[in-house]
C-alpha cells in the first residue's frame, strides 16, 4: 500500500482538511459527500485511521478524479467512491460518520433533510458550511442531533465554521444569555467557549448588515421600511455581542 502523498505531486492537505479530520474518531466508517478529490479520506487513510471510507460526489469530473487518486494511492481496499446526489449513496447503517464540508448551509441542510432516514445510526454529523451555518443549526436542532463541538478555522484569510453534532436533544443553546435565533447565527458554542475568531467573525457578519441596513436606507417602500426596522434591532443585538467579546479580550 502507498503510504506517502509524494506519490502524487502536488497533493498536500489543507488546514480546514485538517481539522475535520480532528473530529473524526479513530478507525470508524465514514462517509465524505461531495469529497472531491477525497483528500480527507486518503488522509485518515494514510494515519491508518480509517476503517472503512466512502466518497460520494454528484458530477461525473470530480468522480472520476476521486477515483483516480484512490487508486493511485493504493487505498481501493479501504476508500470506495461512489456517484451519486448526496447521501443517496449510502444503505441505511453502512457509515458511523458523516463528513459534508464546503458548501452552503441550505444546501448542507437539504443533503440531511433528504437522506435523513440514512442518518438513522450515524453516531457523528461533521459539517462545514462555507455560508448560513444558521441553516445547518435549525436542521440539527429540529431533527434531534446535539452539537458537540464547534470551531471556527481561518485559510487564506477566509474564516470557516466546523459544527459537530451527535444523536441527542439539544441543551447547548440553555443558559446563555443570548435569544436561540441569535445563537443558531452565533453558534452556541463557539458563544459559550469564546473561540479566539469569533470577535472577527460578529465583526465580519457585523459589518454585512451594517452594509445591507444602509440599502434598506433608500428604499422608501413600505417592504423596505419592516425589513429595516426589524434589521435594526438585530444589529442591535449584534453589536452588544460584539461589546461584550471586546471586553473579554481585553
Amino acid at each position: 500500500m502507498v503510504e506517502s502523498s509524494s506519490y502524487i505531486p502536488g497533493w498536500q492537505i489543507s488546514k480546514r482538511l485538517q481539522t475535520l479530520a480532528e473530529f473524526v474518531p479513530d478507525r470508524i466508517r465514514v462517509a465524505d459527500i461531495g469529497g472531491d478529490h477525497a483528500f480527507l479520506l486518503l488522509h485518515l487513510a494514510k494515519q491508518k485511521r480509517l476503517k472503512k471510507g466512502i466518497v460520494g460526489e454528484i458530477n461525473r469530473g470530480p468522480f472520476e478524479n476521486a477515483k483516480n487518486r484512490v487508486r493511485l494511492m493504493g487505498y481501493e481496499e479501504v476508500i470506495e467512491v461512489r456517484l451519486g446526489d448526496g447521501l443517496s449513496v449510502l444503505e441505511e447503517g453502512e457509515v458511523d460518520a458523516v463528513v459534508i464540508a464546503g458548501m452552503g448551509g441550505s444546501l448542507i441542510a437539504n443533503i440531511l433533510e433528504e437522506g435523513k432516514e440514512k442518518l438513522t445510526r450515524v453516531r457523528r454529523l461533521i459539517l462545514q458550511p462555507n455560508i448560513g451555518a444558521y441553516r445547518v443549526r435549525e436542521w440539527l436542532r429540529q431533527n434531534h442531533f446535539r452539537i458537540v463541538a464547534e470551531t471556527i478555522v481561518e485559510e487564506a484569510g477566509i474564516l470557516y465554521e466546523i459544527i459537530v453534532a451527535e444523536p441527542g436533544e439539544e441543551d447547548a443553546y440553555g443558559r446563555s444569555g443570548l435569544p436561540s435565533s441569535l445563537l443558531l447565527e452565533i453558534g452556541p458554542v463557539l458563544w459559550r467557549e469564546k473561540h479566539p475568531l469569533l470577535q472577527r467573525k460578529v465583526a465580519e457578519e457585523l459589518a454585512a448588515k451594517e452594509k445591507v441596513y444602509q440599502q434598506l436606507a433608500k428604499g422608501k417602500s413600505e417592504e423596505a421600511v419592516i425589513r429595516r426596522k426589524k434589521l435594526a434591532d438585530e444589529l442591535e443585538q449584534w453589536r452588544k455581542v460584539f461589546t461584550c467579546l471586546s471586553g473579554e479580550s481585553n
